[in-house]
């Protein structure tokens, strides 16, 4: 099964034009496995019962805990390697402006492994709209006039023909929707999945 990603604008910070950008790579989360569906598959691929997992689990966080705070880095398996990271509390520039109290813990890194990372050679990528970014280039007098339009031809729209029509994603296309019924452009019949827009 393919992994999806989506291509990002971002500006590029060695030009001072704003319209400079470049694009790069992102992938598209699936969703979260949590931790008892996930505890729920290994035990399916190992044949080893969900509380021994759990005791095994607990016993790799609690040494990891112990030896990270002790100030070393520690090698799990094909997985990589944990540090500590630490931050101070106000920026300094000398040694002598800070003391022991005013340093605090920051994150816990993972160097992946060479031998883990190198499994995501043979990943398989296809390419996917993100639902989340807007695609739009329409002004909002111009998605006004596609929306009239629309419902001048086809006497209703629902709201993923208006995402469709607009090219914006659903949360958009929403505050559209809710500013034109508050407006009086369009007045909405139905509840749920069923709901369509019409001319008032």
């Amino acid at each position: 099964m393919s992994a999806y990603y989506d291509l990002y604008q971002t500006p590029n910070p060695s030009s001072e034009n704003r319209d400079d950008v470049r694009l790069h790579a992102r992938i598209l989360p699936r969703g979260t496995i949590s931790a008892d569906k996930f505890r729920e598959l290994v035990a399916k691929a190992t044949g080893f019962s969900p509380a021994i997992l759990d005791g095994a689990l607990q016993a790799v966080t609690d040494e990891l805990h112990s030896w990270l705070s002790e100030g070393w880095t520690v090698e799990v398996g094909e997985l990589g390697y944990f540090s500590v990271s630490l931050k101070c509390a106000r920026p300094v520039t000398d040694k002598k402006e800070i003391r022991s109290p005013s340093v605090h813990f920051q994150n816990v890194n993972l160097r992946l492994g060479s031998k883990f990372r190198s499994r995501f050679d043979t990943m398989e990528l296809e390419r996917k709209a993100s639902p989340y970014v807007s695609r739009s280039s329409m002004s909002e007098e111009e998605r006004k006039e596609k929306l009239l339009r629309h419902l001048d031809k086809y006497g209703c729209i629902t709201r993923t023909d208006y995402e469709s029509a607009t090219g914006l994603v659903k949360h958009r296309a929403m505050t559209d929707l809710n500013r034109y019924l508050e407006e009086g452009v369009i007045r909405k019949y139905g509840s749920g999945k069923t709901v369509v827009y019409l001319k008032p």
